[in-house]
């Protein structure tokens, strides 16, 4: 019995158990299930970070914790961050710190007093490499015109004028599949959706978007007939597994070779910035420092007075660009662009919008 046979017979019991509970029933097991994910939760926040961080401050005797940034940690050239590996202290990572809880646990990570910690992340950065190399001229327009983009790819997909919320998530979802390598199967398990419905999604995303599929296509037999993958900034990532006689081991490959032009190619974009932000610190004599990388954000603290200045650097290297520019000579199809947040702590920040660059405090 397949994989998606399993999921079937498996849906039609669970249709059958439901269907003899009574609607008391039901929303009793809702709220235990609530319950029981919830103090899951708690106990990973608890267990990993709170008592990590208590940890990492007795083994460091100050009020402080540090994490290692590695060049070589990750196979696509991104900065991995790793936690402490001495014996005495658990330490925790900056990139695994979750976001959306009731209480956010990145607010145990603060500015030193009368500073502000600032953080600026690039909005939908490896769908707008992906457009650029694939050379998507639909999903350009979208980014060009500023269109939110998963309201316009649903737009396109659905051929609606006006979308629901699921069908924007469906959009979003499949988007993100395919930078992943993902499929019909995949988008059917994500939305609960039925396979043939996602058969059809997914080629209408074909028609919608057709020169990623090309671009697909051209990565694929490039990894085939020379066994790597390369990125516009001239990283290689060797795929020996591609030689298999495997099939799932050359899928995988052919899916890690796809997913490192695109990821690998948003990483350098930010190690770019993150280049030109601290020259430009350096430069103006500044006590702003970088403390952390987040996949595609840069996390910053500085005095109160150099919030504005700080803005306008971290906005003009981070979405202008220069240091790529004068280095590699590259000039990107679409618009980059971030989000920025000023605050006390790493998880307490206000939306901070810019007008020609310039951050409106």
């Amino acid at each position: 019995m397949s994989k998606w046979q399993h999921r079937e017979q498996g849906k039609k019991i669970s249709k059958s158990v439901i269907a003899s509970k009574s609607t008391e029933d039901l929303l009793e097991a809702r709220k235990f299930l609530k319950g029981l994910l919830d103090l899951r939760k708690s106990e990973k926040l608890a267990k990993t970070y709170i008592q990590g961080t208590k940890k990492a401050l007795e083994y460091n005797g100050e009020n402080k914790i540090y994490v290692d940034f590695r060049f070589d940690g990750t196979a696509t050239g991104r900065l991995s961050c790793a936690s402490y590996n001495a014996a005495e202290a658990m330490g925790v990572s900056f990139h695994t710190l979750p976001r959306e809880t009731d209480t956010n646990i990145r607010s145990l990570f603060t500015a030193p007093k009368g500073w502000s910690f600032i953080a600026a992340d690039y909005a939908a950065m490896e769908l707008r490499v992906l457009s650029h190399i694939a050379k998507e001229h639909n999903m350009q327009k979208a980014f060009n015109e500023g269109a939110d983009l998963h309201t316009y790819t649903g737009k396109l997909l659905f051929n609606k004028k006006e979308i629901t919320k699921q069908e924007r998530q469906i959009a979003k979802t499949v988007s993100f599949l395919i930078v992943y390598g993902g499929g019909a199967f995949n988008l059917s398990e994500s939305m609960g959706i039925s396979m043939k419905r996602s058969e059809g999604i997914i080629k209408n995303y074909q028609k919608v978007y057709p020169g990623i599929f090309a671009y697909m296509d051209f990565v694929n037999e490039f990894i085939l007939n020379n066994g790597y993958a390369y990125t516009i900034f001239g990283r290689q990532r060797n795929l020996p597994n591609i030689a298999s006689r495997d099939k799932k081991v050359v899928n995988r490959a052919l899916r890690q070779g796809l997913n490192f032009t695109i990821q690998s190619t948003a990483s350098d974009i930010l190690l770019c910035a993150l280049l030109g932000i601290c020259k430009s610190f350096k430069d103006e004599e500044m006590q702003a420092r970088v403390v952390a990388t987040v996949h595609d954000s840069v996390e910053v603290v500085c005095p109160k007075e150099e919030e504005k200045r700080v803005l306008e650097i971290i906005y003009n290297e981070m979405v202008n660009y220069p240091v790529i520019k004068d280095l590699f000579g590259i000039e990107f199809a679409v618009p980059l662009a971030i989000d920025a947040e000023v605050g006390k702590s790493f998880g307490e920040g206000k939306n901070i919008e810019f007008i020609d660059g310039i951050p409106q405090l």
